[in-house]
């Protein structure tokens, strides 16, 4: 058995309101010349971002992209060329998954030329990215303790990868507060991928006794909180903040598996949480079998949980075709979460669960 190893670098401030008592803190300490903040652009439109950095005094900030979803190479080069002509050697990272992935893209290039494509695998920038403080606004990916950028270039059968040691931000602020403006739908659906990212990491091949204590604390803490954080009582939601990066630390050491094989096919324009959501159930009832003790039963409560909030395991009547379907199973069998699944599936496995979940 190859050795294993576990690795959580980013610096963790956690706690409703940390955002706003920490951040000017957070930013100053970079002792940073000019900080490039890449954001989500929903969050900007709702004048969110102007509030939040209103109060920040003693650092230069300049936005230099604002990101909508599932960012590619082109938008993340834009990025970084503005963040360059602003003459920034730092960058706050706001958003979900898709900003604070470009944000992190940002940071890379702002120590290392162009083009981010020459970095695609593992451990090849020349040079560590530039700091980066990270705050998260939704509760699901946990980009903002993740050592991987993901850019979702059409027409390639696999996403475009960076990922390597110590690629990570330097600082993450969780601030379950907020999630107190994000509708319901993207609430849930960040924490159904926060849930695949726990539950993958407990059937990953890559899996310790580090992140099996990670991942089952997550599970059990966002099945808790997600009722309750759709009712925006404010413990829940800064437990989802929490739980959802913890999931990411188990799954980012573990490595994933089935369902992130099966959502990663570029040409699939479905929210990403969304098609985890979906397949989650099916591919926890394929794995059960793989698993026994607390990592079996960790498996147990979805079905009730998804009841509780009324998500339909199962993708709408022609929302994923017969073609689509086809691209993820093609891109699952590339890619290297399929070989990490504790159980292994052929492509007709594959395909069963995409028909089971209601594809074509």
């Amino acid at each position: 058995m190859p050795d294993l190893e576990f690795r959580a670098r980013t610096r963790l401030v956690t706690g409703l309101g940390c955002v706003e008592r920490r951040l000017g803190d957070e930013l100053r300490a970079l002792d940073a010349g000019t900080i490039a903040v890449v954001a989500d652009r929903g969050f900007a439109d709702a004048g969110l971002l102007d509030a939040m950095l209103a109060p920040v005094s003693g650092v230069g900030l300049r936005v230099c992209a604002l990101i909508g979803v599932d960012p590619d190479l082109a938008e993340a080069e834009a990025a970084a060329r503005a963040a360059e002509e602003a003459g920034a050697d730092a960058v706050l990272a706001i958003g979900g998954g898709s900003a604070l992935c470009a944000a992190k893209a940002v940071a890379m290039r702002l120590r290392n030329p162009a083009p981010l494509d020459a970095y695609e695998g593992r451990d090849r920038l020349p040079a560590l990215p530039a700091p980066t403080v990270a705050i998260p606004t939704t509760a699901g990916s946990g980009s903002e303790v993740s050592t991987v950028v993901v850019l979702h270039d059409a027409n390639r059968a696999q996403h475009l990868v960076v990922r390597g040691r110590g690629y990570e931000p330097d600082v993450a602020l969780l601030d379950g507060s907020l999630l107190r403006t994000l509708p319901e739908p993207p609430l849930v659906q960040a924490a159904l991928d926060a849930l695949s990212h726990a539950l993958e990491a407990l059937w990953a091949h890559g899996a310790t006794r580090f992140t099996d204590t990670l991942a089952l604390a997550a599970a059990t803490d966002i099945r808790a909180a997600l009722p309750r954080a759709i009712a925006r009582e404010d413990d829940a939601m800064q437990t989802l903040m929490e739980a959802s990066a913890m999931a990411n630390l188990a799954c980012g050491n573990a490595g994933l598996g089935l369902v992130h094989a099966l959502t990663s096919a570029p040409d699939v324009h479905l929210p990403h949480g969304y098609q985890n959501g979906v397949l989650l159930p099916h591919v926890a009832a394929f794995n059960r079998s793989a698993l026994d003790g607390p990592a079996a039963g960790a498996l147990d409560g979805l079905d009730e949980l998804y009841a509780t909030i009324g998500f339909e395991a199962r993708f709408a009547p022609g929302e994923v075709s017969a073609a689509d379907a086809e691209l993820m199973v093609s891109a699952a069998l590339g890619n290297p979460f399929r070989e990490n699944n504790r159980r292994r599936a052929d492509a007709d496995e594959l395909r069963e669960l995409l028909t089971v979940a209601g594809a074509r």
